[in-house]
């Protein structure tokens, strides 16, 4: 059996000296999986993305990735090893154009070989989201809301992760855009890439992912596969 890519193991976090905003919290994400993890505001879903990708130490608990430690790496280092935090709200440079937007993106990977890795993975992108071919003279800040997250995917797919963190990517948008975005995970997911998103639309993830985690409180109040998470169990698990 293929070792997981991610182990998070009994993972206390929190903010300064405040009260943990995670508590005691596992899971295990094997490769090439999607796993959904929801939960209402406040419950500790951001802290958990933030966690792994190094943006925020834990109090304890241990995350090992690829089978090494990586508890309290900083997030930099992490990106260089493949692990790429999509986080909540369009992450573009809004006075640069699409075109200068991936370049940047590149820039954070490889600064030595900007043009060549860009040059990579423009068929793939354009494959993914033509629209962005269509505006890659455009200026990012010009762009719908739909589109700069597509853009905001695609200089996360610049960095060629191999585990992509994804914090609420539906949120505000169009259902006809929502498709699209996850039409675009399950092309990442042929291609290898491991997956957590985070959403509050418990349905739809529900819809795309293989497992779920129902955070409340800080804590996990259900896990298991999505068909099963269904119905009431989800209800009392979401709302207590």
């Amino acid at each position: 059996m293929t070792a997981p890519i991610l182990q998070v193991e009994q993972l206390v976090a929190g903010y300064g000296r405040g009260p943990a905003a995670l508590n005691d919290v596992s899971l295990t994400l094997n490769s090439g999986q999607l796993l959904g993890v929801v939960g209402a505001n406040g419950a500790g879903k951001s802290t958990l993305m933030r966690s792994i990708a190094g943006g925020l130490r834990p109090r304890s608990g241990s995350i090992t990735y690829e089978g090494e430690p990586i508890r309290g790496v900083p997030t930099a280092h992490l990106a260089r090893r493949g692990i790429v935090l999509l986080s909540e709200g369009h992450r573009t440079i809004r006075p640069l154009t699409v075109d200068e937007n991936l370049q940047v993106a590149a820039m954070a990977v490889l600064p030595g070989r900007v043009r060549k890795r860009v040059n990579d993975m423009l068929p793939v992108i354009h494959e993914m989201f033509p629209i962005l071919k269509e505006r890659r003279a455009q200026l990012a800040g010009l762009l719908s809301g739909g589109e700069q997250q597509m853009l905001s995917i695609a200089r996360a797919m610049i960095q060629r992760p191999r585990l992509l963190l994804l914090d609420e990517p539906s949120l505000g948008l169009a259902p006809v855009v929502v498709e699209r975005i996850y039409a675009s995970f399950r092309s990442l997911q042929e291609q290898g890439v491991s997956m957590i998103v985070v959403e509050q639309n418990s349905t739809r993830i529900a819809q795309a992912c293989s497992s779920l985690i129902v955070l409340r409180n800080g804590r996990v109040t259900a896990e298991g596969a999505a068909d099963d998470l269904q119905g009431g169990r989800l209800r009392e698990a979401y709302f207590g």
